[in-house]
């Protein structure tokens, strides 16, 4: 038994210390990686997405539906908003990265458009179409007119808090 105690301490001694020393071969920029710091697309989400709309974070759309979206950057929702490859490339990673999970009231299909996942029309369920279609709204793609800090990544309304609140990504 004796022997036993020592050689499980012997083998607690060697992991600590392999893991030390991995610590230690790692970079710096890898020991500090949260899911949450910013990917290296983080600054091209902003600046290509953030100069038509609202960059939409990348939670709000499963990892499938961001690649859709990238994927037909020529059409993207009427307008022509192709991208050098490379940039476009870098952005997908990013969002797909950060993408949200499919769960059990999501459909099967692809949804390119948040505004029609269940998520969006479950959280907005209380906005009236009026409101929808006024002319300081004018449509439910329109975060900014609510949260007026949707731009840096903040959803939420004067005194109330979201399920979906997250710092800017």
């Amino acid at each position: 038994m004796h022997d036993d105690r020592k050689r499980r301490y012997a083998n607690c001694v060697a992991w600590i210390t392999a893991t030390g020393l991995l610590a230690l071969a790692l970079p710096e920029a890898a020991l500090s990686a949260t899911p949450s710091a910013p990917a290296a697309g983080a600054a091209a989400w902003r600046e290509e997405c953030g100069s038509c709309h609202v960059p939409y974070p990348g939670w709000a759309l499963p990892a499938s539906s961001w690649r859709a979206v990238m994927g037909g950057l020529e059409k993207h929702f009427g307008t022509d908003a192709s991208l050098d490859a490379a940039v476009a490339a870098e952005i997908g990673r990013y969002l797909e990265s950060h993408a949200g999970r499919t769960g059990k009231d999501s459909s099967s299909a692809t949804q390119l458009r948040i505004t029609e996942t269940a998520w969006f029309q479950r959280e907005h369920r209380e906005v009236t179409k009026a409101r929808w279609s006024s002319a300081e709204v004018k449509s439910a793609a329109n975060c900014q007119a609510c949260h007026k800090q949707a731009a840096q990544g903040v959803y939420e309304e004067e005194g109330e808090e979201h399920e979906h609140k997250r710092k800017a990504q």
